[in-house]
């Protein structure tokens, strides 16, 4: 693991150091949640080089084959590491990597996690190729889970969102549009309210659920 000095801040960082195993069960006891998550993000594939901004454990980048995460997370890391991912401590806002240097960059519910999200996607936009991918995907605060976890949010019911700052899909095109790049494709996953019963679900190429994930290219200029 390569540690490097944080030059940004992260609203999130302390919840997810202290609480990076809680974190990470999540997905072995939402796994139907997880597995309709991973089987969207899967139809956006990794063009290595690949890095995931926010890789926290690993989750996603591992069964995208994603080879590089950045992350401020130290105990979070650790986790990536051990799964063979090479990993960086650093902000998303702050990426110590060279101009040009990825085909395809991830950030997996991380968006909303970040201080800054228009330099996190201009940062995205300067460490990728000319046509390389940024693949984005979020929860939408226009959408049923959206909703659920801010009034969760407002109630201090949860701990690891009670400082993300949701967005409407309207909102995060326009983000990534104003970063330079040219939206290409969607899909989305979690069409069912979160008060009920997880099924396994086959993505849609639509907006309408809940875990949309975006496909955006860098133009050559």
């Amino acid at each position: 693991m390569i540690k490097l000095n944080n030059k940004g801040k992260r609203i999130t960082f302390k919840i997810f150091d202290e609480r990076t195993k809680e974190y990470d069960s999540w997905f072995d006891k939402q796994q139907k949640i997880y597995k309709s998550e991973v089987d969207l993000a899967k139809r956006f594939p990794c063009i290595s080089p690949c890095l995931e901004i926010g890789v926290g454990t690993g989750r996603f980048a591992k069964p995208l084959n994603v080879e590089f995460g950045i992350d401020p997370s130290v105990s979070s890391l650790k986790i990536s590491a051990e799964k063979g991912i090479e990993v960086i401590r650093a902000t998303a806002e702050y990426l110590p990597l060279r101009d040009e240097s990825f085909n395809t960059a991830y950030l997996i519910v991380t968006l909303c996690f970040v201080e800054d999200p228009n330099r996190t996607l201009l940062e995205a936009f300067r460490i990728l190729k000319p046509e390389g991918k940024l693949v984005t995907c979020v929860v939408p605060l226009d959408s049923q889970w959206g909703s659920f976890y801010e009034e969760k949010k407002k109630k201090e019911e949860t701990f690891f969102y009670k400082e993300a700052v949701f967005f409407t899909k309207k909102e995060i095109k326009e983000m990534i549009s104003n970063a330079g790049f040219i939206l290409e494709k969607f899909g989305s996953v979690l069409h069912y309210p979160p008060n009920s019963s997880p099924v396994p679900e086959e993505p849609s190429f639509n907006e309408n659920g809940s875990f949309v994930c975006y496909e955006a290219k860098k133009p050559i200029v």
